[in-house]
């Protein structure tokens, strides 16, 4: 299956030659050069993955990234951007980035990086993930159960997918502490055991439970 990029850059200098460049890999991409484009463009057809500058005309790029990541998407995402001091790269990667590459760039690490994040992402996994009756799809990020939709947060959802994903497996606090960070929440282990909990109740009923493995983190298993 053919890779289908979104590309958000208003240089159009920079997006002739990720056209060209990465077009020559054998990637699909689409060029937009504003925020609002992107926006659109994403609610119209989900990419694989998404190339961000984060300096847009009509508004940050990272607050659309934070949006994204509060919404629940888990969109691989690097961010291509101009800013080079550490500051600006840290906040790329608060706001939810996967990776971040410094413009002027080489096409071929920007290859790498992107076969990196999309091997590291979600997009590689199978788009419905199920347990029991808990069915969570991925493409319109939500949760129904024996009784239809289950209402989380999402944060709560965050935290459900890579419980998900490693059923029969035990998820540490520091991960689930990790997925949450991409939310651009500080949070600790105590937090995470409030979701944890919140979650327990919410998907009673469905033939699945989450254990506590005191001293590691918590592993979703059916019953």
């Amino acid at each position: 299956m053919q890779i289908r990029i979104l590309a958000v850059e208003d240089d159009p200098h920079i997006a002739r030659l990720l056209a060209l460049e990465l077009g020559r890999l054998g990637y699909s991409l689409d060029t937009v050069g504003t925020a609002a484009e992107a926006v659109a463009q994403l609610k119209a057809r989900a990419p694989s993955l998404l190339l961000l500058d984060l300096g847009l005309p009509d508004r940050d790029g990272a607050d659309v990234l934070r949006e994204l990541r509060a919404g629940g998407d888990a969109l691989p995402v690097i961010c291509l951007t101009a800013r080079d001091q550490p500051v600006e790269r840290v906040g790329g990667l608060r706001a939810g980035a996967d990776d971040y590459i410094v413009k002027p760039f080489d096409i071929a690490e920007l290859d790498a990086r992107i076969r990196a994040v999309l091997r590291r992402s979600d997009r590689g996994a199978p788009q419905e993930l199920v347990q029991g009756t808990l069915r969570l799809t991925a493409d319109e990020a939500r949760v129904t159960g024996r009784d239809g939709p289950v209402g989380l947060t999402p944060r709560e959802l965050h935290v459900l997918r890579r419980l998900l994903k490693n059923a029969g497996r035990v998820v540490t606090k520091a991960q689930l502490t990790q997925t949450l960070a991409a939310l651009n929440e500080d949070i600790g282990e105590k937090t995470v055991e409030v979701y944890v909990h919140r979650i327990r109740h919410k998907i009673q009923g469905n033939g699945v439970e989450i254990v506590t493995v005191r001293g590691f983190g918590y592993l979703l298993r059916t019953l």
